[in-house]
């Protein structure tokens, strides 16, 4: 399996993404970027997961960021920073969460904006 990235020991294959992989690449290019620096957490959600409905338990990891104006993207900390030294302009919220079920293994991107 090909892998694509890695958060602590929990490791990312490409053939267990549960979307079109092709359509998140500029994500994907930011999550391996950060990836050393990010940690997961474990929750349950509401219901069983739609991959195969065993369990309600998932992995969930989330980058907290912004995209200005040109769409590039900054994490919360750089905003912090960059924004003592000079104005931002306008930013929109965008965090990336990763799910990945613990049962099967099969993973997605979600985008909040």
């Amino acid at each position: 399996m090909e892998k694509l990235f890695e958060i602590k020991d929990l490791v990312f294959y490409k053939e267990e993404f549960l979307d079109n992989i092709e359509e998140f690449e500029d994500i994907l290019f930011i999550i391996k970027e950060l990836s050393p620096r990010l940690n997961y957490e474990e929750i349950e959600v509401v219901g069983e997961n739609d991959c195969c409905e065993k369990t309600n338990k998932n992995y969930i990891v989330e980058i907290q960021g912004f995209l200005n104006e040109e769409d590039e993207f900054f994490t919360k900390e750089e905003v912090e920073i960059l924004s003592k030294e000079k104005s931002m302009g306008i930013l929109d919220l965008f965090v990336i969460r990763i799910y990945k079920c613990l049962e099967c293994k099969k993973w997605i991107i979600d985008i909040l904006e």
